[in-house]
């Protein structure tokens, strides 16, 4: 990794941060940031998902829990988007996942 795809990391999670967001780093639960041939990957994974859905919606008949962690992936994919937005950045989405692009070369 060069510095300025390091700089580029150091600067999306320090957005992040800024934010209210708690980037880690890898893919493991919560906001993590992967290095993308492209740019940065901004990705988001719950924590225990049974867990969650259970403090979001209460009770849930099976089947259910993918609905309403669905509606949780798609907000939060727009927050994070926002915030990187708001902090500069070009985004694109990638499935369910932002790439930071790079600032055009000066």
């Amino acid at each position: 990794m060069d510095d300025h795809e390091t700089d580029l990391l150091d600067a999306v999670r320090t957005a992040l941060i800024e934010a209210g967001f708690d980037p880690g780093s890898g893919g493991g639960e919560g906001v993590h940031l992967v290095r993308h041939a492209r740019g940065v990957m901004v990705g988001w994974l719950p924590e225990e998902i049974d867990e969650l859905h259970a403090r979001t919606s209460g009770a849930h008949a099976p089947g259910e829990a993918g609905t309403g962690l669905a509606g949780l992936h798609h907000a939060t994919g727009l927050a994070l988007d926002s915030a990187l937005r708001t902090a500069g950045f070009t985004t694109e989405t990638l499935d369910d996942h932002i790439l930071v692009l790079p600032p055009p070369p000066a």
